[in-house]
């Protein structure tokens, strides 16, 4: 009997829990959607230039922007995907284990990034793997 009260107790403290990160990643998507649609305004505030040197530069630089609000936009909807991702392991009862090696991504991590899908170790490999790429 004892032993019944302590596994449903446990399983309401992770239903707590699964539905404190459920709220975290939809605040963070909720963050995103909001840049998103930030950025979106954004190109439609840019405005026509002529054709005199003060014109072509702002053209410029309105292209430069124009530039790194598209990676920005690419960025945040890459972001919102893995979000997507991320909601459904919650749903699935996946949410907390690592997508490498399987093991449990321990609660502090998870506290601080809702999203994050790696523990610690995994996450340096691939850190590592990643400089690597680059100092190559």
């Amino acid at each position: 009997m004892a032993d019944q009260v302590v596994v449903a107790k446990a399983g309401e403290a992770r239903e707590q829990a699964r539905a404190r990160d459920l709220e975290k990643l939809e605040a963070l998507r909720r963050r995103l959607a909001e840049d998103m649609a930030a950025l979106e305004q954004t190109d439609d505030d840019r405005t026509p230039y002529g054709g005199d040197f003060e014109s072509l530069v702002t053209a410029a630089q309105l292209a430069s922007q124009h530039e790194t609000d598209e990676l920005l936009r690419w960025r945040l909807q890459r972001r919102l995907e893995e979000i997507d991702r991320i909601r459904q392991r919650l749903e699935q009862g996946e949410y907390g284990r690592c997508e490498q090696c399987g093991a449990e991504i321990p609660e502090e991590r998870l506290a601080v990034m809702p999203d994050t899908t790696l523990c610690v170790n995994c996450q340096r490999q691939r850190e590592r793997r990643g400089a690597a790429r680059r100092a190559a």
